[in-house]
C-alpha cells in the first residue's frame, strides 16, 4: 500500500473516530428522486489532459456502459454504512467506501436518454452529500475486470481491459473488428442538485490509419496488400487514484488491411494523387509511453506488396521507427509516400500534429 493511500486512511480512522465519540449520527435518508445518467459526451479536444478524438465521436445509440457509484463509505472495521460520511470529500472517504449504489450495472443509451432496468437507486434527502461515479464501455465481462470483485469490497476501484487476443505467433490473422473502442469515465463528488450525472468518456487505445501519396510525376501505384504484425500488448489497468498502469503481457498476430491474395480489394493510386484511410479501417491498439521504444508493443512490422514503375515488391517489411509517442485516444495517420523510385513513412496526427509531439497518456481521475 502506497504511503499516499496510508495517509489517506489513518485520516479516515481518525474521522470516524471522532464521530463515533460524538452524539449518534443521524440515519442517511433516501429521497424519491431516482439517480438518473445524462446522455454520455466523449472527450474531444486535443491537449496534455485531455484525450483527443478516437474512432468514435459520439456514444454509439444503442451502447451500454458498466458503472460503480459510490456516496456513503463504512465505519472502521464494518460493512455498516457511515451516514456521516455523505459530505466527505471522495479522495478521503475512499479507502473505506464500497461501490454500494451501482456495482457493474448496465446502463443503456438509445440515443436519446440512459435508462438502466432492475431497482432505480435513489439519491439521498441530505443535499450536502457527495457522489462518485466510475463507468466503462463497452458494458460487460468480456472485456473489463472489475476491482473490487464483489459490491461489499472497499477502497479505491480499478478496472483492467483485456484484448480479446491471446497467445498467438506472428502468422496468427487477426480481425480489426473484434477490438473495441474501450472508454472510461467518472464523476466525482457531483451532488444531486447537479442532476442527471454527466460523465465524459475517454478514449484508451491509440488508432493507426494509412494513406499512400504518389508523387511520382508519370507512373502509377498499385497496393495489393498491406498488414502490421508484432507482438502487441494485451492489457491495460485504470486506477482511479493513480491513472494507468501496463501489464507485460502480449499477444502475436498479424491485421490486415489489404489482403495481397485478394486483387478485389487493390487499390490504384494515379501518379501524383493519394488514397486515403486505406482499406477504410483503424488499428486500436493500446500504446505504453513507458515502453520506449517498444510504445506499441514487440516487433511490429508494417509489410506492404505493391506494384510500381514495372516491378512487383510482394513483401517491403517495414519496422516501426524510433522516437514517436503514440499517446492513447488519438488517431494517427502512417502516411507512405512514394517519391520517385524511393518510399518515405511519415507519423502525423490526424488534426496536423506530429506523432513525435504527443504528449502523457495516462487518466488520472481528480
Amino acid at each position: 500500500m502506497s504511503s499516499r493511500v496510508l495517509y489517506l486512511f489513518s485520516t479516515m480512522l481518525v474521522f470516524l473516530n471522532a464521530c463515533n465519540k460524538e452524539e449518534p449520527v443521524a440515519s442517511a435518508i433516501v429521497s424519491s428522486e431516482e439517480i438518473r445518467f445524462d446522455s454520455p459526451a466523449i472527450a474531444l479536444n486535443v491537449s496534455h489532459f485531455t484525450r483527443a478524438s478516437g474512432p468514435v465521436d459520439i456514444f454509439p445509440s444503442g451502447g451500454s456502459f458498466g458503472v460503480l457509484g459510490y456516496c456513503l463509505a463504512n465505519y472502521d472495521g464494518s460493512n455498516v454504512l457511515n451516514p456521516a460520511t455523505g459530505a466527505t470529500p471522495w479522495e478521503s472517504k475512499a479507502v473505506l467506501s464500497s461501490p454500494h449504489l451501482f456495482y457493474k450495472t448496465e446502463v443503456k443509451y438509445n440515443g436519446a436518454v440512459c435508462y438502466y432496468t432492475g431497482e432505480q437507486k435513489r439519491w439521498y434527502e441530505q443535499s450536502d452529500y457527495l457522489y462518485t461515479f466510475l463507468a466503462y464501455y463497452p458494458y460487460g465481462d468480456m472485456y473489463y475486470t472489475v476491482e473490487p470483485a464483489t459490491q461489499t469490497g472497499i477502497g479505491f476501484p480499478s478496472l483492467t481491459f483485456t484484448m480479446p487476443f491471446s497467445g498467438g505467433d506472428i502468422s496468427t490473422l487477426r480481425t480489426m473488428d473484434d477490438i473495441p473502442d474501450a472508454m472510461v469515465a467518472a464523476a466525482i463528488d457531483v451532488a444531486r442538485k447537479d442532476g442527471p450525472v454527466k460523465l465524459l468518456f475517454n478514449h484508451l487505445f491509440t488508432g493507426i490509419n494509412f494513406t499512400i501519396n504518389n508523387y511520382n510525376e508519370t507512373n502509377d501505384l498499385t497496393i495489393h496488400g498491406l498488414r502490421v504484425s508484432g507482438n502487441f500488448y494485451r492489457s491495460i489497468q485504470i486506477h482511479m487514484n493513480e491513472g494507468l498502469e501496463y501489464t507485460p503481457d502480449t499477444y502475436a498476430g498479424t491485421f490486415t488491411f489489404l489482403d495481397g491474395n485478394d486483387d478485389s480489394d487493390d487499390i490504384m493510386v494515379e501518379h501524383d494523387k493519394s488514397s486515403q484511410k486505406v482499406g477504410n479501417k483503424t488499428l486500436m491498439l493500446i500504446s505504453n509511453l513507458s515502453a520506449a521504444p517498444n510504445y506499441l508493443g514487440n516487433d511490429v512490422y508494417i509489410h506492404l506488396d505493391y506494384s510500381f514503375m514495372g516491378k512487383r515488391v510482394t513483401d517491403k517489411t517495414i519496422a516501426l521507427p524510433f522516437g514517436y509517442l503514440p499517446q492513447g485516444g488519438t488517431i494517427y495517420t502512417l502516411e507512405m509516400n512514394f517519391i520517385g523510385d524511393a518510399l518515405v513513412l511519415n507519423f502525423v496526427v490526424d488534426n496536423n500534429q506530429v506523432w513525435e509531439d504527443g504528449g502523457d497518456s495516462g487518466i488520472k481521475f481528480e
